[in-house]
């Protein structure tokens, strides 16, 4: 956990292969969850949901088609999606698309 304010470069995190095609560097704070993450052509994160609220913001490359609570929600560079905890979602980049770096940040509902 950061006991103080901390700046990063997230291209200097170790980034570990958490789905395939996807890799994710993650910082914990005591309040939040922070991961970037680095979707590559052709990945697929399936439907899932979690108890936390979720912010998504694509940081650059290409588009990750979202899907969530059932609706096609296509983010791209300078977009984002807020999630709340407990709705279904999955994201994949086209196997004709580019690598996408999002950041996502977590926050345990009641924190």
């Amino acid at each position: 956990m950061l006991a103080q304010a901390l700046a990063l470069r997230w291209d200097e995190q170790e980034f570990t292969e958490v789905r395939p095609g996807i890799f994710g560097a993650t910082i914990d704070s005591e309040q939040l969850t922070v991961t970037v993450y680095r979707y590559e052509p052709s990945c697929a994160w399936e439907t899932h949901e979690h108890p936390e609220d979720q912010v998504t913001f694509i940081a650059q490359g290409g588009t990750v088609d979202f899907v969530v609570d059932g609706r096609p929600t296509p983010l791209g560079p300078g977009q984002l999606a807020v999630i709340p905890g407990g709705v279904p979602h999955s994201a994949t980049v086209a196997a004709n698309g580019e690598r996408v770096v999002s950041i996502n940040v977590w926050r345990l509902r009641g924190r």
